[in-house]
């Protein structure tokens, strides 16, 4: 897969474009081929590495975003095998990718 991976805290520069492995999703989970991701003020204070009110510790590298539009590519062990092919959106929470 293609990503956009944050490697140092700071400006928008240190966002590099890069092929990444494709994640496995665990039980329950659902691996979503990403057709669309919204950039959230939470995704621009962590870049600069502000945690803010946000309880969350970023480990680099990661990916940003928490907000997505796709379709269901594969799905995990328990999860409804229905949803292969499914368009969905998801808000992925604090976690980043």
């Amino acid at each position: 897969m293609h990503a956009v991976r944050l490697h140092a805290f700071g400006p928008a520069e240190n966002l590099t474009y890069e092929t990444a492995d494709d994640p496995v999703p665990g039980p329950g989970q659902v691996r979503i081929a990403v057709a669309a991701a919204g950039v959230h003020l939470l995704d621009t204070a962590l870049r600069e590495g502000a945690r803010g009110p946000y309880p969350v510790a970023v480990e680099l590298p990661t990916i940003p975003g928490r907000e997505v539009a796709g379709v269901v590519e594969s799905v995990g062990e328990g999860t409804d095998p229905d949803l292969l092919g499914k368009r969905v959106v998801a808000h992925l929470g604090m976690a980043p990718g």
